[in-house]
């Protein structure tokens, strides 16, 4: 799932009405790939690269010297500093993403202009993680199940984002609270052994990340997760960032739990 077809990393656009563009994986040429995140813990962190055709390694070349800020609904206007260890990699301690606050990225990579907005919906705490387990094929394997309080009213959007000692799973899991709206949530975070060649064992530390995102966002989360499970040509979800670039700009909230499986 790291090849840009190509799919993003996780670090998860389609909108309501559903576009996927056909990618030809072997003969494309290379695209800008923007990821970027503001939220309510860590700096903001935006990495630029160049996508890759699928028969390659799953090196992305990255993108120096471009020239990155992020502006706020009220006023506030950011720029970003490339990082001298991390090419490709622009970041900034001034923003501090705040709940209700809209974000417009704008990088401008050799003249060219790439733009993405996303807006920070209000905090869902993430109370615990609990162990738990299913049975996958003939094994039984070690999960967890996330518990929240969805709050009354639809429209809410999480994105749970996985590590096992540190390794990030490559599971995508994006949900929203259309089944569950103004419920506990008892859904477990499911992943294929066969994918991630990890199998959760007794006194693994597991950490979750859980992500509130805006519906956009969402959107391209599940049709990331879409894709890596379908079986017909791989296609790039639709992103929210402008002038065809891929990948996505999130500003959501961050909360984190961990456990060791016992």
């Amino acid at each position: 799932m790291n090849k840009y077809f190509l799919l993003i990393s996780l670090s998860i656009t389609l909108f309501a009405c559903k576009k996927i563009i056909n990618v030809d994986l072997n003969n494309a040429p290379p695209q800008l790939v923007i990821e970027g995140l503001v939220n309510d813990v860590n700096p903001a962190t935006i990495t630029i690269s160049k996508s890759v055709i699928f028969s390659s390694s799953n090196t992305f070349p990255s993108v120096s010297g471009a020239f990155v800020t992020i502006k706020d609904n009220v006023g506030n206007t950011y720029t970003l500093s490339e990082s001298s260890s991390v090419p490709g990699t622009y970041t900034t301690s001034a923003i501090i993403g705040k709940s209700g606050r809209t974000y417009t990225l704008n990088v401008n990579v050799n003249g060219a202009i790439y733009t993405a907005i996303s807006s920070m919906p209000a905090l869902v705490n993430l109370d615990t993680i609990l162990p738990d387990q299913i049975a996958f094929g003939s094994k039984i394997l070690k999960v967890v199940t996330p518990i929240f309080t969805d709050p009354p009213g639809l429209g809410n959007y999480y994105q749970l984002v996985e590590k096992v000692n540190s390794r990030l799973l490559k599971n995508v899991n994006a949900w929203n609270d259309n089944v569950n709206d103004g419920g506990t949530n008892t859904r477990r975070l499911i992943y294929s052994d066969d994918v991630d060649s990890l199998n959760i064992k007794k006194g693994d530390t597991v950490t979750v990340e859980m992500r509130c995102i805006d519906k956009n966002i969402f959107n391209y989360m599940y049709a990331l997760a879409d894709l890596s499970s379908s079986q017909t040509t791989p296609s790039n979800p639709v992103s929210n960032i402008s002038n065809g670039a891929l990948g996505y700009f999130s500003a959501h909230t961050s909360r984190q739990k961990k456990i060791v499986m016992p």
